[in-house]
């Protein structure tokens, strides 16, 4: 398993920052790469909800759903994958004062397939890398 990890600071509050990057329509405004990310059923944020996602990594586009496992008000937003590429996505918030704050984006991801999946794994990582840094600099101009 591969795992990237960033922190950004953000000039916005605390409970705006949250807000943002819980919304799913902001998604591929600020996912590096991301192409598509739509609520499957009628839970569209908070632990439970379902999201079919389509996101652009290098030569490939990898289908994915996933769903949040943890929602915490203004504190963490945890997805992890049901089907697709393995992944677990995590959001850690924290204010830094009245009017910034800081976001702590995790990435985990393992491909499927054996050595073949193995390979290609490795042939991603810096893509996902450089996407997950795209990322966190994207939430911090959002």
């Amino acid at each position: 398993m591969a795992e990237v990890h960033f922190v950004e600071n953000c000039e916005a509050p605390l409970e705006v920052a949250f807000q943002y990057l819980d919304d799913y329509r902001n998604v591929t405004d600020y996912w590096h790469g991301m192409t598509s990310y739509k609520p499957v059923g009628e839970i569209k944020h908070g632990l439970g909800a379902i999201f079919e996602a389509v996101q652009k990594l290098g030569p490939k586009s990898l289908k994915s759903r996933i769903t949040t496992v943890h929602w915490e008000q203004n504190v963490r937003i945890a997805y992890q994958s049901v089907s697709g590429m393995d992944s677990s996505t995590t959001f850690d918030f924290s204010a830094i004062d009245d009017t910034h704050s800081r976001v702590e984006l995790r990435i985990a991801f393992t491909l499927p397939g054996g050595i073949a999946g193995r390979a290609l794994e490795k042939t991603l990582e810096p893509f996902v890398g450089t996407a997950a840094r795209n990322t966190a600099q994207n939430m911090s101009r959002q």
